[in-house]
């Protein structure tokens, strides 16, 4: 009878600390998602490049779309831009300091008032004269459309939707373009700070892999490529996709690019192998770092477990192990008396 409430006792203490070991919860990941449309106005495409060469006219066509319920009338602004941080975010230059040789200003003619109706589409031409002594290299402006209620129109007041166009102008030939970048920094982060050890895995706290890449030439690139993250044995764990076709760095600038890895349980040490290819020339880019992952808390909590698991079984033994020593000790205490009642 003892024996069989031991029994039930062992397997009741195990059931209880699988049921523990069985109870650490993972944290899933959200993902944002943006918008680029315009406040009651639609423009395609958002972003135009040209190549262009000395002394020559071009056009490009232009998609509006009026998307309010009302009758508006649009006019137009131009304004050079600059990069204003390491997010890409355009700078907009509101005075006109620049040269006629370096803003596209100047070379964007003058388009005309026309009005759209509610809900109305219209296909119009911007035309930019590239003049013969422009500064080679990237020309960078904003063609800002804004729209008035007719009733409203010259009055300064009203204004209602503003939408705009981003030009980026590449002027000269390969002798006159310089190519040229360069790797800022290469890392790893997590909640915001820099380590090349982290103590949560991916699947619960994301592991950012930062790159910035400083352009030194004097036209925009589009570094595109990839980081791969292998394990100490050499295995591909991921894959991660570093820039896009609108993904310009402009010159003299550093752009900052984001990719995140955050579905998988990782511990121990890991590469992080960075490779870029940018310009006409298929330049490259590449940079390589160890960094760790090391969940201690994770760990220090399944050694607690464990040395429960032990604790509790050795307890157990023991007490079973007395249990059958002091019946064996009746068990022959018992053959002893019988032994003597008849020997008496």
């Amino acid at each position: 009878m003892k024996r069989q409430r031991f029994n039930k006792a062992i397997v009741f203490c195990t059931a209880t600390v699988l049921l523990l070991c069985g109870s650490i919860p993972s944290i899933v990941s959200a993902q944002a998602a943006n918008a680029n449309a315009a406040q009651g106005l639609s423009i395609s495409p958002a972003l135009v490049e040209l190549n262009a060469n000395y002394s020559t006219s071009y056009e490009v066509s232009l998609k509006v779309m009026n998307v309010t319920s009302s009758d508006l009338v649009y006019s137009y602004t131009v304004n050079d831009f600059g990069s204003s941080d390491e997010t890409g975010t355009p700078h907009v230059v509101m005075d006109d300091k620049l040269p006629a040789t370096a803003s596209v200003i100047t070379w964007v003619a003058p388009v005309p008032q026309f009005t759209l109706q509610a809900h109305q589409t219209k296909t119009i031409t911007v035309k930019i004269n590239v003049p013969s002594n422009a500064e080679p290299g990237g020309h960078y402006a904003v063609l800002r459309f804004s729209g008035q209620a007719p009733d409203v129109v010259g009055s300064g007041v009203g204004l209602s939707v503003s939408a705009g166009v981003l030009l980026l102008v590449r002027v000269g030939n390969s002798n006159d373009i310089t190519e040229k970048a360069s790797l800022a920094s290469f890392y790893s982060e997590q909640n915001g700070k820099q380590s090349w050890f982290f103590e949560d895995s991916p699947k619960d706290n994301p592991i950012t892999f930062v790159t910035r890449i400083q352009n030194d030439g004097n036209v925009h690139i589009k570094p595109i490529g990839n980081v791969e993250i292998r394990d100490m044995f050499g295995n591909l764990v991921k894959t991660l996709s570093v820039g896009n076709d609108q993904s310009n760095v402009l010159p003299q600038s550093i752009r900052r690019y984001d990719v995140t890895y955050d579905n998988s349980w990782m511990i121990g040490k890991y590469t992080a192998s960075l490779a870029l290819g940018y310009g006409t020339k298929g330049q490259a880019i590449t940079s390589t770092f160890d960094f760790w992952v090391i969940p201690y808390k994770l760990i220090l909590a399944g050694i607690f477990i464990l040395a429960t698991i032990i604790f509790i079984l050795s307890r157990m033994i023991r007490v079973y192990n007395r249990h059958i020593i002091e019946k064996s000790k009746n068990e022959s205490s018992n053959k002893n008396k019988k032994h003597t009642k008849k020997k008496d």
